[in-house]
């Protein structure tokens, strides 16, 4: 029995929602205890382990419930409160995910570790000291338990549902979020805040929450580019980097909880719009306990195989965290085309909001969702139906990110962002403004449908990276005038085989030449075993598309302009470029 990781969720997550303290084990169990063995009755009754398989939803390996029961009682009897458990069996034999609840992290994973050299020990018919890893357990809590008068103020604010953001690093206690936060900084102002506690002080801001397998980023910027037009100051954060007040505070791909943390501690934040991808989840969990708007644009096939995530099933459940979230009276906003989105309005407790590429959609006559505010395309027209009267409609050709209206899925993030605006509260005027003035550009879409102009040819910059990312492309592709289009591509090791073969198929549909720069991403497999993979699919197509292998010293960006044509049309896709903003600026200086 070992243990492969071990991580702390802090937040709303994939296995509970009103548990968001918990330890997720990955437990590879390659023995079964016998639980009718003497000395494991004994350590069992003499313990007061309290062990019910029978909640275990037909669990066959009562070592893993051991386990599970044992990590709840090490920390039970060091007096921390603690009560739930769930069990999930992987796809790999042996293999199992436990998750248990903690009071403080450090003393959950300690709690892990001991459980499994104490199954070890009785498996082996050795004596187990259980005082002895109970005393080590204490030592651990009371080693980071804050001190009385502030655990009494995090129980007394939970019990009021005034929001706190926990001591990290050099982070202090925050209580409330953004402009409304307050800092403990020593337990002498614990009094302070307990009586501020029960004044009608704000502490929440507006949240908006955005996931999705493709479209969020842009979609969360469009929305906080609204809001800033509102004349409030948004923080918000995308895989690029987290933004306040139209500044760039944090760079990279910052899309999880602590990056979440980071807008939510800052005391100039009025409204935050956070994206929330999958990783992050399924990692940590939420880095907020509720928020106003969740809008989940799609769910579809990527990342399966990752962290235990196999199915498109599992996968939603996963996006599905933002819906839950939502507070008593906030709404979600879905996509009335997705058929696992569906699923997740379905089972929702809060109002929906559908948005729809087309004015039938069946949705829209549920009587359940009977005086819901609805967006939808009619005639070219963006339009948004609120208690079945129209308000709000705009003209996709004054939409430049929709690319007159020829991206269907730029057209959904948009329906998205306006939903989510107007359910906000924003003036039609506003959104109607806002609409108008976002671009696919560098400035305003870093690596998102971003177009530069060469002398002799086109270079489209786009994250796209999963199949329908591929799609959405290929269909722009085919409104593009060029005799010689040259395609930047690159696999990823960690897609299944198929999925990467698609990958190659589709570039085979879309492009004269394709260029594979595979340095990055290799994640488990080889560059060559995945350029294979893309060559096959390549071939399968048989569309008379030709490809070559970069090597990894050239720079793939600029080998495809030394080779472009007069009116070469040159995508790199996939993220294959190193700041590809950057090399474009330096490269228009040379070609």
């Amino acid at each position: 029995m070992r243990i492969l990781s071990a991580q702390a969720l802090r937040g709303p997550n994939y296995w509970s929602h009103k548990k968001s303290k918990l330890i997720q084990v990955r437990l590879e169990v390659d023995f079964e205890l016998d639980m009718e063995d003497k000395s494991v009755v004994a350590f069992i009754t003499f313990n007061a382990i309290i062990f019910d398989l029978q909640k275990e939803d037909g669990l066959s390996n009562k070592t893993v419930a051991f386990f599970a029961s044992l990590c709840l009682a090490l920390q039970h009897n060091a007096n921390n409160k603690v009560d739930f458990i769930a069990i999930k069996k992987t796809i790999y034999p042996s293999i199992y995910n436990i998750v248990f609840e903690y009071d403080y992290e450090e003393t959950g994973i300690a709690a892990a570790y001991a459980a499994v050299q104490i199954i070890q020990l009785l498996n082996e018919n050795k004596n187990v000291d259980f005082e002895l890893d109970l005393g080590k357990i204490k030592a651990v809590t009371e080693s980071i338990k804050p001190s009385k008068q502030v655990v009494n103020l995090l129980v007394e604010a939970k019990q009021k549902g005034i929001p706190f953001l926990l001591q990290r690093d050099k982070e202090k206690l925050q209580f409330g979020y953004g402009k409304n936060g307050i800092d403990l900084n020593d337990a002498e102002e614990t009094n302070t805040i307990s009586s501020l506690f029960s004044s009608h002080r704000k502490w929440r801001i507006p949240i908006i929450a955005v996931t999705g397998s493709n479209g969020k980023t842009t979609t969360t910027r469009l929305i906080a580019h609204i809001i800033n037009l509102n004349n409030q100051k948004v923080g918000f954060t995308t895989s690029d980097g987290v933004y306040v007040d139209g500044k760039m505070v944090d760079e990279g791909d910052t899309t999880g909880p602590i990056s979440a943390e980071t807008v939510l501690r800052n005391k100039v934040v009025e409204v935050a719009v956070l994206e929330t991808a999958r990783g992050g989840i399924v990692r940590a969990g939420l880095g907020f306990d509720e928020c106003d708007i969740a809008v989940v644009t799609n769910v579809q096939d990527d990342h399966l195989g990752i962290s235990d995530i196999e199915t498109l099933d599992d996968l939603a459940k996963v996006k599905g965290v933002i819906v839950n979230a939502v507070k008593q009276g906030g709404i979600a906003v879905l996509n009335a085309d997705n058929k696992y989105t569906i699923l997740l309005g379905q089972q929702a407790a809060c109002k929906i909001s559908w948005f729809s590429l087309h004015k039938n959609n069946s949705i829209f006559n549920d009587i359940k969702y009977k005086g819901n505010t609805f967006a939808f395309i009619e005639n070219e027209h963006l339009v948004v139906l609120k208690d079945n009267i129209k308000a709000f409609e705009i003209k996709l050709t004054e939409v430049p990110i929709t690319f007159n209206g020829t991206l269907n899925f730029m057209i959904e993030n948009v329906l998205a962002a306006t939903l989510a605006c107007m359910n906000y509260g924003v003036d039609t005027s506003i959104i109607i403004k806002g609409l108008q003035s976002f671009f696919p550009s560098a400035e305003q879409t870093p690596g998102r449908m971003n177009i530069f102009e060469f002398k002799n040819c086109k270079v489209l910059v786009d994250f796209a990276h999963n199949i329908d990312g591929f799609i959405g492309i290929r269909d722009y592709l085919k409104t593009v005038e060029s005799k010689n289009k040259i395609g930047i591509i690159v696999g990823t090791g960690d897609r299944k085989d198929e999925d990467i073969i698609e990958l190659g198929k589709l570039s085979a549909q879309m492009f004269d030449h394709v260029l594979i720069h595979q340095v990055k991403f290799l994640r488990g497999q080889t560059a060559e075993q995945l350029i294979y993979l893309l060559i096959q699919g390549i071939d399968l197509e048989n569309s008379g598309a030709t490809w070559e292998r970069v090597n990894d010293e050239i720079e793939p960006l600029k080998y495809a302009l030394t080779i472009a044509k007069e009116g070469s049309f040159i995508c790199a896709l996939s993220d294959v470029l190193d700041k590809p903003i950057d090399l474009v600026n330096e490269y228009k200086k040379e070609f």
